[in-house]
């Protein structure tokens, strides 16, 4: 695993990239135009969507990045009779990733992805 990414869902992209990126001065990782996704200094990234992953409006996604696309595959097929939700592993061009989504046993919202640039 290469990394983790917190989303939250927001309703106003203009506010968050003035306030994480202006006021907090957090380094804009990756622009996504529905999601903006900021690194938190090398300790993580977290990112802010206008849709929301999350089943709930309210909850969090967790996303797991990995380097290479058959990390996700492997931890799908680790996971596929582990879950009782679960999506099969698709291509994303919208975000240009590679992902799927799970659910822990709290329905907590886990996405496991590659970035494909």
């Amino acid at each position: 695993m290469n990394d983790v990414i917190h989303f939250y869902k927001t309703y106003d992209l203009t506010a968050v990239r003035r306030f994480y990126g202006d006021v907090l001065g957090l380094t804009l990782y990756k622009d996504q135009g529905k999601c903006l996704i900021y690194d938190l200094d090398g300790h993580g990234k977290i990112g802010f969507c206008t849709h929301h992953p999350a089943h709930h409006a309210n909850s969090t996604c967790i996303a797991f990045v990995y380097e290479r696309k058959i990390e996700v595959e492997r931890m799908y097929e680790r996971l596929k009779t582990e879950v009782s939700s679960i999506t099969q592993p698709k291509l994303n061009d919208e975000f240009k990733l590679y992902h799927f989504f799970a659910e822990d046993p709290d329905g907590h919202t886990l996405e496991f992805q590659v970035f494909l640039n």
